[in-house]
């Protein structure tokens, strides 16, 4: 994620977010490391390309407890250097409905116009995730911290291996909002292709076209 909040991808923040969401264990509790890694062919962010069409390369790890919590990192490479994020969580299950509550921070090491994180003026840009969900349909509220006026909603549902989201920004800032449609294609356990197209008053005439994403992912 970057700038006004983006794996992740939410688009990486829906896929931690699904991921994460482990029942409640009745009795022995349990704790899993993960680590995961991709590489694609530019950085799609809600529905915008962060690194300007260059390729991106990722990585991370997974903290999860079988009590529902969990943590993570998350790091990438974008156009004018790197990304770090951080977060934390809570997940649930009950029958066929989910609940997940978590808290991302971003930091952008290499970029020295923000002093090693994420606003010019030196303070932490972050954002609160909320989602639920229900059988394969989800919906996801990512709200700034520090003034809650920078909201982004995006909602997600999954028909086998196709995937189908819309999402809209809503900005404090006049005439900033924009929405997208993303439609993706999981051919394999690890290669996804994802075409997304953005528009509104938020948007420059080139972050406008529509997009297609391959990327390439594993875990272990």
């Amino acid at each position: 994620m970057k700038k006004s909040l983006q794996l992740k991808p939410l688009l990486l923040s829906l896929a931690v977010a699904g991921s994460s969401m482990a029942a409640i264990a009745p009795a022995a509790v349990q704790a899993e490391v993960s680590y995961n890694a991709a590489v694609s062919n530019f950085y799609l962010w809600r529905g915008t390309d962060l690194s300007n069409g260059q390729g991106m390369v990722s990585g991370g790890a997974d903290y999860a407890h079988d009590s529902g919590l969990y943590a993570g990192v998350w790091g990438a490479s974008e156009d004018d250097g790197t990304e770090f994020d951080l977060y934390a969580g809570y997940g649930m299950t009950s029958g066929d409905f989910g609940l997940n509550v978590a808290y991302w921070a971003y930091f952008y090491p290499s970029d020295g116009t923000k002093s090693n994180f994420s606003r010019a003026d030196g303070t932490l840009l972050s954002e609160y995730e909320v989602t639920g969900s229900y059988l394969d349909f989800s919906l996801t509220a990512m709200i700034e911290t520090q003034d809650r006026e920078d909201i982004y909603y995006v909602a997600n549902y999954s028909i086998g291996p196709v995937g189908l989201s819309a999402g809209y920004y809503d900005f404090d800032a006049d005439n900033a909002d924009y929405s997208h449609y993303n439609i993706s294609y999981a051919a394999t356990d690890n290669l996804s292709f994802t075409i997304s197209k953005a528009q509104g008053s938020g948007l420059a005439d080139e972050d406008k076209k529509p997009l297609l994403n391959v990327a390439y992912s594993f875990t272990f």
